[in-house]
């Protein structure tokens, strides 16, 4: 198994800008979120460094970044842009993820770096996929380029975490995304009466909508289907700087007793239902009318025995869990995000595959009339509570947005002797599961 606990260690000279330049890099690399699994993101910047040397401050001559899978990748991006100059020749590339040393969809990243004569190159990260793992560097370096390696690696890493999660484990990074009241409740369905019933704001819901389209996968349950009849479209407003880039993640349905009517809004291409092998042999008809609406469908196998039980609140017609995420992973699919309901955000919490939340928080009570965040899930002690490494809060409107990575257990209030509390711990993003 792929570590993604990457060293941090830095390899080679530093100079005191590379740490801004590389910043420039991680902000082209976040421009292909959400557009190039299953490839990483990368970004790229070539700088004119010669200024810097007597005290002035390092030229930017191009930007470049991974658009999608099959197009330039982030360094021959930003060459491109001084391609028929000798513009590059002898400056420093800085880029986010090693450049690979094999030939894929495109050529060779290190043979382009050599062909431009680029005299020092900057790395965030080394890739840990084995087609490139060190190779890149390597050859640069027997090719007398200076190399760099490990400038701003942990803010690279969290960039990527979708990428390192898939090389690791083989399946999608999931965040556990969910609108919540201030007593953790979820807003009754809209088959309640009185059409949806919407906890957040305006702005808290079109943030929502850009987390949509930064992943490659939203996740429902049945329950959800039936209970608001989601469309689980991305729609950004019009000023937003992707508006004009229409692209939708997939739509995953887990309905393991095949409960989705082919009238649903979602019943259309590019809706993958999964559901049991029992369900699909008694109800043949139903899964055909939701094919001959576009839906995929497919049939996994229930969970184990171990898996099955009132605590996890499955059933021996229920799918089985991490082979829905091996699916998706099998699809090259990078980042997931579940906006299930109770049932299901507690039993993906149970099994322990959640990386990630991403809460929305709004100024209201709803008391017993609200449905919990989580059913059929407990934790013997608070100390084995999954809790956030490292959480980030922002106001969205009256609403509040929490998010941060996912760890389970060893937790302790923060400013506690002994307490991880508080602390940044990216890698344990990559080790849940």
């Amino acid at each position: 198994m792929i570590d993604p606990d990457i060293s941090t260690q830095i390899e080679g000279r530093v100079l005191p800008h590379d740490a801004a330049m590389m910043e420039l890099a991680i902000a082209e690399a976040e421009r292909g979120r959400g557009r190039t699994s299953p490839n990483p993101l990368v970004g790229a910047v070539i700088v004119d460094e010669s200024a810097a040397e007597f005290g002035g401050a390092p030229v930017v001559l191009a930007r470049g970044y991974h658009a999608r899978a099959g197009l330039d990748h982030g360094e021959a991006a930003a060459l491109r842009q001084l391609a028929g100059t000798e513009k590059a020749r002898g400056k420093t590339l800085y880029v986010t993820l090693e450049p690979c040393n094999h030939i894929g969809r495109t050529g060779k990243c290190t043979e382009i770096i050599l062909q431009a004569g680029l005299r020092r190159v900057v790395v965030g990260i080394r890739d840990p996929n084995p087609r490139v793992a060190g190779g890149g560097v390597e050859r640069l370096r027997q090719a007398g380029v200076e190399v760099t390696v490990g400038v701003l690696a942990e803010r690279c890493r969290y960039k990527n975490r979708g990428y390192l999660r898939w090389l690791q484990s083989g399946r999608p990074h999931l965040l556990l995304k969910a609108a919540v009241s201030l007593d953790g409740r979820l807003a009754p369905g809209s088959s309640a009466g009185g059409g949806p019933h919407w906890l957040t704001s305006s702005a808290a819901r079109q943030h929502a909508h850009i987390l949509r389209d930064h992943c490659d996968a939203i996740l429902v349950g049945a329950g959800t289907v039936l209970a608001d009849d989601p469309q689980l479209t991305v729609r950004l407003p019009k000023d937003h700087e992707r508006a004009g880039d229409p692209r939708q993640p997939l739509r995953v349905v887990l309905d393991g007793a095949l409960r989705t009517a082919p009238t649903a809004r979602l019943c259309a291409p590019g809706t993958l239902l999964l559901t049991s092998r029992t369900a699909l042999a008694a109800q043949r008809d139903r899964a055909q009318a939701l094919r001959d609406r576009g839906v995929e469908v497919l049939a996994l196998p229930p969970p184990s025995s171990d898996d099955v039980g009132p605590r996890a609140g499955l059933s021996p017609t229920s799918v089985d869990l991490y082979a829905v995420l091996h699916c998706l992973g099998e699809r090259g699919l990078l980042m997931a995000m579940c906006e299930g309901g109770a049932t299901l955000h507690g039993a993906f919490l149970e099994a322990g595959l959640y990386d990630e939340a991403a809460i929305y928080v709004a100024p209201v009570f709803l008391g017993d009339e609200g449905v919990p965040l989580l059913r059929h899930f407990a934790v013997p002690s608070v100390s084995a509570a999954p809790w956030l490494t490292t959480m980030t809060s922002e106001r969205l409107g009256p609403d509040l947005f929490i998010s941060g990575p996912l760890r389970r257990g060893a937790f302790r209030p923060a400013g506690e002797s002994g307490s991880a509390a508080g602390t940044r711990e990216d890698g344990d993003v990559h080790r849940l599961g």
